[in-house]
């Protein structure tokens, strides 16, 4: 990813709050970005209820960028005030690995009136990049809408961790697939072992048979697993892909949707 992906100098926004709604709506209207990369916004929301997340949709390799859709965050009106709203700008490579560009953080108290007013304001590099966690894995996934098939394909992953580096030595790591339709498990399925300890190569194709009107209610679920001569498994992390989940889980699921037949790569961060 070229540095000039990561100069994306200011984003205009507006902030609205529907009280009958008890709503609080973020839109995004434009910003000018290097036209090689593919961007999104992710808003997290901070209130005394909790944390909640939304983001816009991906948009593909243009200079001139405008989100034509606005971030719902339901918050009470006596919560208005000790909000705290972050908005971060992403791009992501050919496989949707994400990197952050820049971000801005709104207290809701100082954001004033007119609450609707439109403005530019200077993206500020964030203080911490998040960091690998559990590690990434790579894999692609398809659908073939004549044969009812989901082909997912366990590529490889890296900067797999444990509580202690030295626990995976001597180690095999696979991954179990589960196929699920909702919240019920259908069917589980694994990879053979690799012997590349952090780094595992694997190049494997599982397949299921998932009827196309089942399609959209169902999800793939993985979780990796380090085995030891004995038998004895440790997960070292998960994710799951579906329109049940967020960021790049979702967005993958989509773009398998959206293109059948047609095998879709991405970065995945593994978490537990």
């Amino acid at each position: 990813m070229s540095a000039s992906c990561n100069q994306v100098p200011e984003l205009r926004y507006s902030l609205g709050y529907d009280r009958q709604k008890a709503e609080l709506c973020v839109a995004f209207l434009e910003g000018d970005q290097d036209a090689g990369c593919d961007y999104y916004i992710l808003g997290t929301l901070v209130s005394k209820s909790g944390t909640t997340e939304a983001q816009t949709v991906l948009k593909k390799k243009v200079h001139h960028i405008i989100w034509e859709e606005a971030l719902l965050f339901s918050l009470a009106e006596e919560e208005v005030l000790e909000g705290m709203l972050t908005l971060t700008l992403r791009n992501c490579d050919r496989f949707s690995r994400h990197s952050i560009v820049g971000e801005i953080k709104l207290s809701l108290a100082n954001v004033g009136e007119p609450f609707r007013m439109a403005q530019w304001e200077k993206l500020k590099t964030p203080e911490k990049e998040p960091d690998a966690g559990y590690g990434e894995i790579l894999l692609s996934i398809s659908y073939l809408p004549a044969a009812n098939r989901l082909l997912v394909v366990l590529i490889k992953a890296k900067n797999l961790h444990s509580k202690q580096l030295k626990d995976l030595l001597g180690k095999d790591v696979s991954v179990k697939v589960t196929l699920k339709h909702q919240s019920l498990k259908l069917k589980k399925k694994q990879t053979k072992r690799a012997k590349h300890k952090i780094n595992p190569v694997w190049n494997e194709m599982i397949m299921f048979e998932v009827p196309h009107e089942l399609l959209r209610a169902s999800s793939v679920e993985l979780e990796m697993l380090s085995q030891d001569g004995l038998g004895q498994s440790q997960s070292l992390g998960k994710c799951s892909l579906g329109l049940h989940a967020t960021g790049t889980e979702r967005n993958h699921w989509e773009e398998m949707l959206r293109n059948p037949r047609r095998q879709i790569a991405m970065w995945h961060q593994l978490h537990m």
